[in-house]
């Protein structure tokens, strides 16, 4: 993403001619070879709409590119020119659709074959941390089938552009995927993250990436800068925002010049991994390429510095400019594997079902590609910048939005939210229909509701029936005297709470006669509170905030309520330019018409006509009430200050688990004006410790993130914990939105470090930070669920990773009527020794035969782990492979349905099973 010029022309030649400029005369004596590595930057739309930008892929980009592997053919072959392009634009090429021709396809796939095109490992620029680990792994695998298809080695190499930071499970990934080098190239006006040219990025698990960081641009020039230790330097010339290739000229030109600059030197086009080869061999000797995750490094001069840290993405507000996709994306995600776990056991089972792996493949192919770095198109398309903008607040906008200026813009905002709409639509019928395969299944006649729980250990959680439930008052476990009663909701849902459901296993539920059970769960409407066996809750009930939070268990108070903001305050946030000024002050790191127009709010009035303001609803006049094991407090308001805004909030305590969870409904107007929403949670905590459970890792916020990178805004994948020096705590895992700051709001915030102080969090629920490619305007209702616990002594596993895996991977049931199958009433699947490991896959092999089963440990616990596989599989032993299907160690036999595996904290392990 940056300010393009009109012509792919113009920027190609840009790219040339800028790294012929910023080359010095002459390489110091020690360079001995560049390698030259021809790439251009996809964009999955921002130049155009998506669809067009595919299709421009299809054709014109990639006629041209076989133009110049045409004219370049009676080179010698460290001349002629090759292109290296991601996994996903070159399945997308190369794949059979109604406009490819049998010729084209067939140049393209010779000219892969031949090494003129060049698909680096990973499928495009994410924002990884918003993505689910099971999404990258699957990611991987475009450039893997191309690979393989015409018998080529899978690459070693991997690159993304324009995002500045990652998450430092890139490491973690790639390092098990036997990719040994990884390029980030950052966009010209975004700060960069504190991090030498050339290192080892040390993943979670410590995993070892040799990794380059070019934080100027995309590429790098064609001679190495004057400081450069190595004998190898990596000359990649890249191209702008889906500019295509270089012209053949382009690419003389170069060679002609490094002729020039380079005497004595050794100049050859090729890929990314020729660069990591040389310098590899350089620092390690022949070990350098080895399929291990960890490089031993030697003694050898020059060292390359290792660093170990997250670097949390600068860009990651951008998501929440779509807060309704945001929640389909958290909702949607974890049900991908669910639903391809509970096919493959239904088939274990006996229990007739279709292989549902390509549907699922599509499901993951459309969850990543609403991760993918594009959200929507540039700021360009509706206006100039600098002297020629464009651009109004108020009336203004409101007459330009009503006459269409903007309709461009926001089809592709819906083109992108449509990648995981389109991912709910594949998977949430699959998963209901295996859900009532499975009922049908189990051998218990009339009417009944089975129970299936999506994780590896036995597990306790509310199920939800919606409307065109059954009318049923209570159930009984089908195989024992255990009943429950049935609560029933405004919403015509009805729910109830499953004990003891076996892992990745099922339990069923039969009605029985309506009983009476005494409530566990009350409510003072007059004192304003409500209460459960674990918590009792006093609210202030016209802010609708909690004044109090007893944890009735430790007697603690959970609740600061001496913070700024009360405790499930809703904050509404409105931005004026003497923020957005200190924000691009310090962010931006050029002067740029386009970079501050962007990444900034344009034609902002001066603050001191409308200057920064916050508002909170109040006035509130909620209800008490209880229904079956819960109760709660509902209370709605409009915000004073927008019209249109108001905001819905429920809180809510259950008698049957210990946690405490929020509901905030927002229904808003579109505004362009810069604005943020937030759940305030002041906790009560001395001395406070952070830990954020971030992809594949637990994360220190104040030792673990390298400086640069964004301390200010966070991406959480499963929870976040705050706790005292004694351990005392608690966690939150939010269910719709991601976004977490610590202390203080961060959007229009940048810090190159920051430490929290405060035990504060806040929950984002929405922004419209910049001026490009994410969304502009929120508009319309949403949800936001944040759940609460508290712990009295801080794990990782029991306080954080395994009660947020349980709220993002709640029981499913079905409900169906007739006569039984011959199923027991209940039973195990797959079973796991130790809590805190998720099953990121378990079903068809995507990279060859046979069954998956992944586990990824999340808790940091390095410890031997029992796996126990379904009853009747039949598994003689199984083969470890890497992440992308690569036998990496000896088979280890299966006795008695069970193995076990050596797991490394915070890392991957998967199997094929034979």
């Amino acid at each position: 993403m940056k300010n393009a010029l009109p012509l792919a022309a113009g920027l190609a030649w840009l790219a040339v001619a800028t790294a012929l400029a910023q080359s010095p005369a002459a390489p110091k004596p020690r360079v001995e070879q560049v390698v030259v590595v021809f790439k251009t930057h996809f964009d999955i739309g921002y130049t155009d709409l998506a669809s067009n930008v595919v299709k421009r892929y299809r054709t014109t980009m990639i006629d041209d590119a076989l133009k110049v592997v045409d004219q370049n053919r009676a080179l010698p072959p460290e001349q002629q020119f090759a292109w290296t392009i991601p996994g996903w634009p070159m399945t997308k090429i190369t794949e059979d659709w109604p406009g490819q021709t049998p010729e084209r396809k067939q140049k393209v796939m010779q000219a892969f074959k031949d090494g003129r095109f060049v698909v680096h490992a990973l499928p495009f620029t994410t924002h990884t941390e918003t993505l689910e680990l099971e999404d990258l792994v699957r990611g991987l695998g475009h450039a893997s089938r191309l690979s393989r298809a015409v018998g080529l080695a899978l690459p070693r190499d991997a690159k993304m552009t324009d995002v500045p930071c990652h998450s430092w499970i890139m490491p973690t990934l790639l390092r098990h995927a036997g990719v040994d080098f990884l390029h980030l190239g950052c966009n010209a006006a975004s700060s960069s993250p504190q991090v030498p040219r050339l290192f080892f990025w040390e993943g979670p698990d410590g995993s070892r990436l040799l990794t380059m960081y070019t934080a100027e641009s995309y590429g790098t020039g064609l001679v190495p800068p004057a400081d450069w230790p190595f004998k190898t330097w990596l000359a990649l010339i890249h191209t702008g925002d889906n500019h295509g290739p270089p012209t053949p000229a382009e690419v003389k030109q170069l060679l002609d010049e490094a002729v020039k600059k380079l005497p004595g030197v050794k100049v050859r086009i090729g890929r990314l991994s020729d660069f990591a080869d040389g310098i590899l061999a350089e620092v390690n000797g022949p070990q350098g390429t080895t399929n291990s995750a960890f490089y031993i490094l030697n003694s050898a001069f020059p060292t390359i510095p290792v660093v170990r840290g997250d670097m949390p993405d600068t860009w990651i507000h951008g998501p929440m400019s779509d807060p309704q996709g945001a929640s389909i994306a958290r909702q949607t995600r974890p049900l991908i594997a669910a639903t391809e776990s509970l096919n493959t056991l239904l088939g274990v089972w006996g229990v007739p079902v279709p292989d549902l792996g390509d549907i699922v493949a599509k499901a993951y192919e459309q969850s990543l590609l609403y991760g993918e770095h594009t959200w929507g198109g540039a700021q360009y398309w509706v206006t100039k910048y600098g002297a020629g903008t464009k651009w109004s607040y108020g009336d203004g906008w409101k007459a330009d939005h009503a006459s269409g200026r903007f309709q461009r813009l926001e089809d592709s905002w819906a083109e992108h939210t449509a990648y995981i709409e389109k991912a709910r639509e594949l998977v949430t019928p699959l998963l209901e229909r295996e859900l009532k395969s499975l009922a049908q299944a189990v051998k218990v006649d009339g009417q009944r509701i089975v129970v299936f729980n999506p994780l590896p250990w036995k597990t306790d959680g509310s199920v939800t029936l919606w409307p065109g439930a059954p009318e049923i008052k209570a159930l009984r476990v089908a195989d024992s005297d255990e009943r429950v009663v049935v609560a029933h909701h405004q919403n015509e849902s009805m729910s109830f709470i499953a004990r003891n459901v076996p892992p990745l296993g099922f339990r069923t539920y039969v009605p029985t006669a309506a009983f009476d059970e005494p409530s566990k769960v009350s409510f003072d409407e007059a004192a304003g509170t409500i209460e459960s066996p674990f918590f009792k809750v006093t609210l202030d009930t016209n802010r609708m905030i909690l004044r109090s939070v007893i944890d009735k268990r430790s007697g603690r108070e959970l609740v600061d309520a001496s913070a700024a903001q009360g405790f499930g305050q809703y904050l509404y946030e409105r931005f004026d330019s003497n923020n957005v000024a200190a924000y691009v002050k310090s962010y931006v790191k050029i002067s740029a018409d386009w970079a501050v127009n962007e990444l900034g709010k344009p034609s902002m009035p001066p603050a001191s006509q409308q200057a920064y303001a916050a508002d909170s609803p109040a006035g509130f006049r909620p209800q008490f009430r209880k229904t079956g094991d819960s109760a709660e407090v509902v209370g709605t308001r409009p915000l004073s200050s927008t019209p249109g805004h108001s905001v819905a909030v429920v809180v809510k305590l259950s008698a049957h688990g210990p946690f405490l969870d929020f509901f905030l409904t927002i229904t808003k107007p579109a505004d362009p004006w810069p604005e943020a929403g937030w759940l305030c949670l002041p906790f009560k905590v001395d001395l406070p410790q952070f830990r954020l459970g971030r992809p594949g890792s637990v994360v220190d916020p104040v030792k673990d993130i390298v400086r640069g990178a964004n301390y200010d805004l966070f991406a959480i994948n499963t929870g976040a914990a705050i706790f005292d020096p004694d351990g005392h705590g608690v966690g939150l895992c939010p269910l719709d939105s991601a976004l977490v700051s610590l202390d203080r709001p961060g959007c229009w915030q940048y810090s190159r470090e920051f430490v929290p102080k405060k035990p504060v969090a806040y929950v984002n629920l929405f922004n419209n930070q910049w001026t490009t490619n994410f969304r502009l305007w929120n508009k319309g209702t949403w949800t936001a669920r944040v759940r609460l616990w508290s712990f009295d002594q801080y794990d990782a596993e029991s306080s954080l990773i395994t009660p947020s895996l349980a709220t993002r991977f709640p029981l499913q049931a079905a409900v169906v009527d007739g006569a039984g199958g011959t199923l027991p009433a209940s039973q195990r699947g797959l079973e796991l020794a130790n809590k805190g490991v998720l099953v990121t896959a378990f079903g068809p092999n995507p990279d060859g035969p046979g069954t998956l089963l992944r586990l990824w440990e999340l808790a940091g616990q390095s410890a031997p782990c029992l796996v126990r596989l379904p009853g009747g599989m039949k598994v003689q032993s199984v083969q470890p492979v890497d992440l992308r299907g690569r036998p990496n160690g000896p088979a280890i036999p299966v006795k008695a349905d069970s193995f076990e595996v050596p797991l490394r904290a915070f890392a991957p392990v998967s199997f094929t099973l034979r």
